[in-house]
């Protein structure tokens, strides 16, 4: 049995299209234990299943790790979350509500490089000397992702470039693969609001991360995507095999998904393999809407996944630290099914 969004005297209502317990591997696709984090936290900080009514900065997500190469607090990162009540017309809900129902979360961008904070932001050849496994929060890229026409920072590093992004907000959660799965399909259901929609150079998506070190000793992450942008955006996005170091390294580094002593670990591959499932309209995604994928796994056994909601906001946009809205990118259900 499944559910859909359904009309009732209260309006319409988000209900789940899958059944948690069997058909879906993410845990607390709904939100709904009331934690509210804000602001700031440490990067590869995830909150016990059972944590509840956790409000505030430092606060945690049950299930869920926060990552964001964002440094705004000494060494902590920037969170850009807000949640959502799970019925029409999706009010934000309370910071504090005490009421166990059914959330949508929503992340957004910061606009603004924090250039106090305790790590530099404002460099965007940031940690070029680190590749693989690592804990120190100044050797993380800055740069999360960039466009098919990037070659590399400039000689004066700057962050004033339309060609590149920062993941400013992200909640990853790891997740075991079965050594029977050969493939697996991932998605939401997703929705950018009509009065909220993403600044032109801005997007937003789910990504799903498989990271391998071979006997020659290369960090390799394979992704695959989907992405909701602008209408009028027409940036590309590197797909494919990279390996050169203008490109490799500068795209979908992030939090470890090797195994559970590496999960709050960064990771920066040598080589990314990148597939890009879609880039949606967001004029198309006023109302919520079910999105999902699926591709064939990485053979192997003992293997893990991140699975991970984000917002990429443009360099430019960081730089300019113009207090503009951001946009935000809305998720109900997010879900991970094996076969």
């Amino acid at each position: 049995m499944a559910f859909t969004r359904v009309l009732a005297s209260g309006g319409l209502h988000l209900g789940p299209t899958i059944l948690p317990t069997t058909d879906n591997e993410i845990d607390n696709p709904y939100y709904d234990q009331d934690n509210y984090p804000v602001w700031t936290n440490y990067n590869g900080s995830y909150g016990a299943d059972t944590l509840t009514h956790d409000t505030d900065s430092f606060a945690e997500l049950a299930n869920w790790g926060h990552y964001s190469p964002l440094f705004n607090q000494d060494y902590s990162s920037y969170i850009g979350t807000q949640f959502h009540r799970g019925f029409y017309p999706y009010e934000l809900d309370g910071f504090d509500p005490y009421r166990p129902e059914p959330r949508i979360i929503k992340v957004y961008g910061a606009e603004n490089l924090f250039t106090s904070a305790g790590i530099s932001n404002n460099n965007a050849d940031r940690g070029a000397s680190q590749v693989g496994y690592f804990t120190n929060g100044g050797n993380s890229r800055i740069i999360s992702n960039t466009a098919s026409s990037f070659n590399g920072p400039d000689s004066t590093s700057s962050m004033n470039r339309t060609n590149a992004w920062v993941r400013s907000t992200e909640w990853t959660q790891q997740i075991a693969v079965p050594d029977s799965a050969t493939s697996v399909t991932y998605g939401a259901q997703i929705r950018v609001a009509s009065d909220d929609k993403l600044k032109a150079l801005n997007w937003a998506g789910i990504y799903i991360a498989e990271d391998r070190e071979p006997t020659s000793g290369t960090f390799v992450r394979y992704v695959h995507y989907f992405g909701i942008r602008h209408t009028d955006a027409t940036f590309t996005l590197p797909t494919g095999q990279l390996s050169n170091s203008t490109q490799s390294s500068y795209n979908w580094s992030g939090l470890g998904a090797k195994s559970p002593t590496e999960k709050s670990k960064y990771f920066t591959p040598q080589w990314t393999v990148i597939s890009e499932n879609a880039m949606l309209d967001q004029e198309d995604y006023e109302d919520f809407q079910t999105v999902e994928y699926t591709f064939d796994l990485q053979s192997g056994t003992s293997r893990y996944l991140n699975f991970n909601i984000f917002f990429a906001e443009n360099a430019s946009y960081l730089y300019a630290a113009a207090g503009d809205f951001t946009g935000g990118f809305q998720v109900f259900e997010p879900r991970v099914k094996f076969s």
